[in-house]
């Protein structure tokens, strides 16, 4: 059966139509490709930092045993003060050192002195652990007891000194950061890094 609609909603839908129809067209006009343009394409890939840092790390067969030239009586991080404002940051820094391997304070802070000495040479491992030091949440507690003050001390030594005033400010870890560090595999990462957008979540 035949659907009769009133001319004014005739009107309408034609009306509509034909506003449609010309709208396409105008936008088809001035719609231009050219064949012979190179063609940019963009990746972005996060990569969780807790599957990156293990990687970045001594390969398990060849690590250096650092456990084997420090001193029993070397502090860890778990005899010191945690701020409880820090806590959190804190927390993430010892499982990264975790992942090293690092489990002795003066490793901890001379890997941290040289990577602020050196960050673009240690990048993105560096901004991975520099980004955790930055004072947001108030004061911190100024002591050689206070976890959170002696990684900034170490921090601050390292962007104020050349990388090799690191070892002699820490005597008491004879391993450099880049005997600590995977540094081939950070220079792919760099490589690849320069070439599309990667980041470490």
């Amino acid at each position: 059966m035949m659907k009769i609609y009133p001319l004014p909603a005739l009107v309408l839908i034609t009306v509509g139509l034909w506003s449609s129809f010309s709208n396409a067209s105008r936008e088809k006009r001035y719609l231009f490709v050219n064949p012979n343009a190179p063609v940019l394409l963009g990746f972005i890939l996060n990569m969780p930092i807790s599957l990156a840092i293990p990687a970045f790390g001594k390969e398990k067969g060849r690590s250096l045993s650092i456990q084997s030239i420090i001193y029993e009586e070397e502090e860890t991080p778990d005899t010191l003060y945690w701020d409880p404002a820090y806590e959190e940051q804190l927390q993430k820094l010892v499982i990264y050192f975790a992942h090293l391997e690092l489990f002795y304070l003066g490793c901890q802070e001379r890997l941290i002195c040289e990577l602020a000495a050196e960050p673009e040479t240690f990048s993105p491992i560096a901004e991975v652990f520099l980004k955790e030091l930055r004072q947001l949440y108030g004061p911190v507690k100024r002591s050689p007891d206070a976890l959170m003050w002696r990684y900034m001390v170490a921090m601050r030594e390292g962007f104020t000194s050349p990388i090799e005033a690191c070892g002699r400010s820490y005597p008491k870890c004879p391993v450099p950061a880049k005997k600590i560090l995977n540094m081939p595999v950070i220079k792919v990462w760099q490589f690849l890094a320069s070439k599309f957008n990667i980041n470490l979540m």
